[in-house]
């Protein structure tokens, strides 16, 4: 029986191709491999992509391991007409369909140029490319929001390629059984974020994610913020409402 760990990038900065991690992003990254650092992991594997390979540094550190680039694991930046900009959905405007689209839950419509059946048959083919490397054990794959979108969509049979947001450096944990059954163990684990405070940049909160539970489980939403959290309104956690990041 093998784990795999899909683990999203960290918080990247914003304006250019093929963007590295901003100091949240970094500070992101070395709370995860401490988070991480106490599971055996047999091997490490990360995207092509800076914002991907920054993240798995510090993981590489801490391990003694250096992760192996799977092209496949790349997002879709280089699949538009044109190289695609980063640019954090926080830096949106308002009316950007781009915007719109997240803040209604349409996912698909955020890129609506990808040719999805393609997208997916390539995540479907790395994930399954790293089972078949490792019949057993725990692996680590450090890729992209779209990436993790498709391929856990396939495994639980959503009818959505992009069906929800994860966080930044979010864990989520899948296992493929002995008899090739790939089963999900958790979505979108962000409690390593919550073990130590955060100083959030212009006082704003940071994006809530879900933190792990029990194996098998999917946690809650938990804030990122280094300040103490307010009263919870209704239909928060802590006073923060989600809100969403570009799943790239």
């Amino acid at each position: 029986m093998t784990e795999l760990l899909l683990v999203r990038h960290g918080l990247p900065v914003g304006g250019v191709v093929d963007p590295g991690l901003s100091d949240l992003g970094v500070a992101q990254a070395e709370s995860l491999a401490g988070w991480l650092a106490g599971e055996p992991v047999d091997a490490l594997y990360t995207s092509p992509y800076q914002r991907a390979r920054e993240t798995v540094a510090p993981l590489e550190r801490r391990l003694g391991q250096t992760a192996t680039v799977v092209p496949d694991l790349r997002e879709w930046d280089h699949e538009m007409s044109s190289p695609l900009v980063y640019t954090p959905v926080e830096a949106f405007e308002p009316d950007d369909p781009r915007a719109i689209a997240l803040a209604e839950g349409r996912f698909e419509d955020f890129v609506p140029e990808l040719d999805l059946p393609a997208f997916q048959t390539r995540a479907i083919r790395a994930m399954s490319t790293l089972f078949d490397a490792h019949p057993s054990g725990r692996i680590v794959a450090v890729s992209h929001g779209g990436i993790i979108n498709a391929y856990l969509a396939m495994v639980i049979g959503a009818p959505r390629v992009f069906w929800f947001v994860p966080g930044y450096t979010s864990v989520s944990r899948v296992r493929r059984l002995p008899s090739g059954t790939v089963v999900v163990e958790s979505i979108n684990e962000t409690a390593h974020l919550s073990a130590s405070p955060w100083t959030v940049a212009a006082g704003q909160p940071a994006e809530a994610g879900s933190g792990r539970g029990s194996p098998g489980t999917t946690g809650s939403s938990v804030p990122r913020s280094g300040v103490t959290p307010p009263p919870a309104s209704p239909g928060t956690r802590h006073g923060y409402r989600r809100s969403p990041s570009p799943p790239c």
